[in-house]
């Protein structure tokens, strides 16, 4: 096992302390949805796909009915992955994208069929309790109980296959690009080892790392050039503001899109409002319970307020159009 640490220079260093990377195309991911006034392709979904991710999903028992885009998560395997991130980012080499070990844990990583060719992987040695402590964001002791139910959601996560397709795109130094699609269809965590239970529901102490996990390589993929950048303490921020462990949805999807937006340098972005009800609540918004949805976007907004990360929101009406939309102000120098 060989485990990199890492003191950070301050000259590269400073405007990543007390902050963790959050790989970019993960993030787009995880925030896709379908909206339906866009423009649909001729093709459908299954029709678009590669041979090899048919079979793919085939293999996995899956109905072509049931083939959606994207990364879909509960809120708590959101939680989840947040932690993951911050953990790969403090059990990793950080600094150096050309060298050794940059974003792949603390293991040795594997080499992984990934698109239409081999990549490596990032592999974690973690303890569940450092896991739930990180997930369970604010300064409680953690219980056993909590271990378990981090472990659930782990264990539930490590069944799922999601189908992410985009773009990679790499800029060459004399100008022009070079765009890569990347289509797969697999997990996005594998466990490897993980805390096991004895009949009396006591913890069989392993060892130390006694949680082992391979990360799909979207964890590190181009983390270098497209990141964003979460405070270490979001989990603990993103609960105090909700008022609850149990942080919804749209909360957390509001949250991620405002970050995104704040790392493109969008200051104060702006989105029709039904697009808004969509990329926050998809399922909601097809059920037509859109009185459910603004209900709960604003008590998100009031969230992402309190964490720091909004400094205000105007709903106008759209020139064009007429209809609502919102344009948010947020916070520049948030940390």
């Amino acid at each position: 096992m060989s485990k990199f640490k890492i003191d950070l220079a301050p000259s590269l260093g400073d405007d990543l302390k007390g902050k963790y990377k959050r790989p970019g195309h993960l993030t787009d991911q995880i925030l896709k949805y379908n909206y339906p006034k866009d423009k649909s392709s001729q093709l459908s979904l299954w029709e678009a796909l590669g041979d090899g991710t048919k079979t793919d999903i085939k293999v996995a028992g899956v109905e072509v009915t049931e083939v959606v885009e994207g990364i879909k998560l509960t809120p708590s395997e959101t939680k989840v992955i947040d932690s993951l991130c911050k953990l790969l980012h403090e059990n990793s080499q950080t600094l150096e994208p050309k060298k050794e070990g940059y974003y792949t844990g603390n293991l040795n990583p594997e080499l992984v069929e990934y698109g239409d060719s081999e990549t490596s992987a990032p592999k974690l040695a973690f303890t569940l309790y450092e896991l739930t402590k990180e997930y369970l964001g604010i300064d409680k002791k953690v219980t056993g109980k909590d271990m378990r139910n981090v472990k659930k959601i782990l264990t539930d996560l490590d069944k799922k296959r999601f189908l992410v397709r985009y773009i990679e795109t790499t800029h060459k130094k004399r100008g022009g690009r070079v765009e890569k699609q990347i289509e797969d269809f697999s997990k996005i965590i594998h466990i490897i080892k993980i805390k096991e239970y004895d009949k009396n529901n006591n913890p069989i102490d392993l060892k130390y790392n006694d949680t082992e996990v391979l990360l799909n390589p979207i964890f590190r993929r181009q983390i270098d050039s497209k990141f964003i950048l979460y405070p270490n303490d979001i989990n603990k921020r993103t609960i105090i503001s909700y008022g609850s462990h149990n942080v919804s949805d749209i909360a957390l999807r509001l949250r991620d899109y405002l970050l995104k937006e704040l790392s493109l340098k969008h200051y104060e972005p702006e989105i029709m409002l039904d697009r808004l009800y969509y990329l926050v609540a998809e399922k909601w918004m097809r059920e037509s319970r859109k009185k459910k949805v603004k209900e709960y976007t604003e008590k998100a907004l009031e969230v992402v307020t309190g964490i720091g990360l909004l400094e205000s929101y105007k709903i106008v009406k759209a020139k064009t159009t007429g209809e609502p939309k919102v344009v948010f102000t947020l916070n520049k120098d948030f940390e």
